[in-house]
């Protein structure tokens, strides 16, 4: 089975691990029959195509002129208008599928990139699977109406009878069938995300008064807690660090006020994020929805305590590793706070990082994941 699909080098996305992890277990496995091709598409004057050979695995990097999705959505009436703005990038991958000639076309994600890789792939009448990670309708929920109908529009073109889903966890598939769709979905698989084993290899500090938080600093992820927590931290004599990763840029007008707050860190790689973790004292995730929600999870592996919110699809991994009490409502600074200060230098048990080794091992959710995309050709 030849694979192909889309990949975007970010360090605050989770989409973007999860597609390397999984390429990397191509590339490391023992079936011949078995690769995949992955398109990586960035915003360039000039127009370029370079395709990078592994074993298994293979990277088509195009540089092409992406419009701002922002801005065409902006100005745009309808879908319709959206999709003429991006026919370039539509081409581009519909040129990759023409070339490559995969047997099926892995789609993660329902934004404007996977939008258009989908087009490519049902011009060229190739098989997709659309791994679910984010829900489109809950990321814009703060854009002016008439875009947030252009997005719903957007992510309603990936309900189709002939495409088959995965999703990350049950609650992603509930609000895509009630709140999207608004049908049951047939076909489709859940597949939690898993943990590199780099995570678990980490010897969690105990000693210090670390609060961690990962995220892009977007409305969905609730950064807005992140601020109140600040701010509630500093008027308690700043008992904590607030540390936060993020994409916010330095030269933003909110960076530069809530720097007298907030420790600033720059994103970075997977194995760096595992060195993060092991130096907080508690990672939280306040997000309003997540399909998933890699970082508490990783968290927890370092042996670091993680809560996360009740609507993040992380926390049905939280249920199976008995982690219920780590769950939370993000609602109030105060009870959060309280719930950080008793958390705060606890460690995880042994037997938490066992279970989470056995059932969320990149080996055991990656050969599941091929055994889906297998039925789904």
């Amino acid at each position: 089975m030849k694979i192909l699909t889309h990949i975007k080098f970010a360090q605050t996305g989770g989409i973007a691990q999860v597609v390397l992890a999984f390429m990397e277990f191509v590339e490391k496995s023992k079936g011949k029959n078995l690769s995949i091709v992955a398109v990586n598409i960035t915003d360039s004057k000039k127009t370029s195509v370079k395709k990078v050979n592994a074993k298994k695995t293979s990277t088509i990097s195009v540089e092409i002129q992406v419009p701002a999705i922002a801005k065409v959505v902006g100005r745009a009436k309808n879908l319709a208008e959206v999709k003429k703005e991006y026919e370039g990038i539509i081409l581009a991958y519909q040129n990759a599928i023409k070339e490559e000639k995969p047997d099926l076309v892995l789609i993660n994600g329902t934004y404007f990139m996977p939008w258009c890789l989908l087009l490519a792939a049902e011009r060229e009448n190739i098989p997709a699977v659309v791994h679910y990670h984010g829900v489109l309708a809950k990321e814009v929920q703060n854009w002016e109406k008439r875009q947030r109908k252009i997005f719903l529009d957007m992510e309603r073109c990936f309900d189709k009878k002939n495409i088959f889903y995965i999703f990350p966890s049950k609650m992603t598939k509930n609000v895509v069938e009630k709140e999207v769709f608004k049908h049951k979905i047939k076909k489709s698989a859940i597949i939690p995300n898993p943990v590199p084993e780099y995570f678990f290899e980490q010897e969690y500090k105990a000693e210090n008064k670390n609060i961690g938080i990962v995220s892009r600093w977007t409305g969905v992820k609730n950064v807005r807690f992140c601020e109140k927590l600040a701010i509630y931290n500093n008027e308690n004599g700043n008992r904590f660090v607030v540390n936060v990763i993020t994409d916010l840029d330095k030269n933003n007008k909110r960076y530069k006020e809530l720097a007298k707050l907030i420790k600033f860190h720059k994103p970075r790689s997977n194995e760096k994020l595992a060195i993060f973790y092991k130096n907080m004292g508690v990672v939280i995730s306040p997000s309003h929805f997540e399909t998933y929600g890699n970082v508490a999870k990783e968290s927890i592996a370092t042996g670091t305590p993680a809560m996360v919110s009740l609507n993040m699809g992380v926390s049905e991994a939280f249920k199976n590793l008995g982690l219920h009490d780590w769950i939370i409502n993000f609602d109030s600074v105060e009870e959060v706070y309280g719930k950080i200060e008793n958390v705060m230098g606890e460690r995880v048990r042994g037997n938490v990082k066992d279970k989470m080794k056995e059932l969320y091992a990149p080996c055991k959710i990656f050969k599941k994941m091929v055994s889906v995309l297998n039925s789904a050709t």
